[in-house]
C-alpha cells in the first residue's frame, strides 16, 4: 500500500480490530497478556483498548479474563441485512439440501482463506462441522479453489506469492505449480471437487456464484466418503449447485442493483 494510502488509515482503529479478532471460537476468554502476545502489542495498549470496548459495551472482564459480550453481534448485523448474500441465499441453499441430502455452505475469499458466511445443514451432522465465521484454507477446500480460480491472473499471482500451502492430509495440494494447474482445470470445468484434502473421510464440491462476471462467493455441498464419491458429486450434486448458484446470482443482483452498475 502506498504511503499516501497509509496516511489515510487510523492506526488506533486497526489495533482495536486486531484485539477483537484475538478472540476465537475455541478460546473466548483471554487475559491481557494472552491478547498482547496474539496481536503483538504492549499490554498497556491492549488494556486501554479493552477498557474502551468495555465502555462501549462490547467487552467485559471477569476474574482477570476478558471476553466479548453479545452486543458485539451488532457489528456484524449489517452484513446479514435482507439484501445480503447470506440472507438471499438461504432459501436456495435449503432447496439444495432437500434435493441432495448434503450440507450446503457459502464462502467468500480473504487472501488464502475462505470465510464461511452461510450454512444449511442436513439432519445428519458432519464431523468437524464448520460454523458461520469460520476460516478454512483455500488451497485445501473445493470452495476455496473455485474462488481462487476466478481471480484475475495478476491478483492470483499476488495472493499466491509467499503463501504457505500447509499439508492437512496426504491429499492436500501443497506444491504451487500443482495448485496452479488445478486452478486452471477449475477455470475450464467451472467447479472443483475436494476429496479428503482438508479432513480424512470428507468430500465436497463447489461452484462460483457470479454476478455480471464478478464472483461474489462460492457455493458448496459437503459430505463424507461413506455417502458420496467424486463421481456422484460431479454427476448428481454439482448440477444442483450450479442451478442454485445461478438463481442466487440473479436474486442478489436484483436486490443490490447499486453494486452492479455499468463500469463498477
Amino acid at each position: 500500500m502506498s504511503d499516501e494510502r497509509s496516511r489515510d488509515r487510523i492506526q488506533s482503529i486497526e489495533r482495536g480490530v486486531e484485539v477483537l479478532r484475538a478472540f476465537s471460537r475455541r478460546q473466548g476468554a483471554l487475559s491481557v497478556a494472552e491478547i498482547a502476545e496474539r496481536v503483538d502489542l504492549a499490554r498497556p495498549v491492549v488494556r486501554r483498548i479493552l477498557l474502551t470496548f468495555a465502555h462501549l459495551g462490547y467487552t467485559e472482564a471477569t476474574n482477570g479474563f476478558w471476553s466479548l459480550t453479545p452486543r458485539i453481534l451488532e457489528l456484524g448485523s449489517g452484513y446479514f441485512a435482507t439484501s445480503s448474500l447470506p440472507e438471499i441465499s438461504h432459501g436456495y441453499m435449503t432447496e439444495v439440501v432437500e434435493r441432495t441430502g448434503e450440507t450446503c455452505s457459502i464462502g467468500v475469499l480473504d487472501g488464502m482463506e475462505v470465510i464461511h458466511v452461510a450454512r444449511v445443514e442436513d439432519r445428519r451432522p458432519m464431523p468437524d462441522s464448520v460454523r458461520i465465521g469460520n476460516r478454512l484454507p483455500a488451497h485445501a477446500t473445493a470452495v476455496g479453489k473455485v474462488l481462487l480460480a476466478d481471480l484475475p491472473d495478476a491478483e492470483l499471482d499476488h495472493v499466491l506469492a509467499g503463501a504457505t500451502l500447509e499439508e492437512h492430509t496426504p491429499q492436500t495440494v501443497v506444491d504451487a505449480a500443482a495448485l496452479r494447474n488445478r486452478l486452471e482445470q477449475v477455470r475450464v470445468q467451472g467447479f472443483d471437487i475436494s476429496a479428503e484434502e482438508l479432513h480424512p473421510g470428507q468430500v465436497a464440491v463447489a461452484v462460483p456464484i457470479r454476478v455480471d462476471g464478478r464472483t461474489v462467493g462460492g457455493l458448496s455441498a459437503s459430505s463424507t466418503t461413506v455417502r458420496e464419491t467424486e463421481k456422484s458429486l460431479a454427476e448428481v450434486v454439482m448440477p444442483v449447485l450450479r442451478d442454485a448458484a445461478a438463481e442466487i446470482a440473479r436474486a442478489y443482483r436484483n436486490a443490490n442493483p447499486q453494486l452492479f452498475r455499468a463500469g463498477r
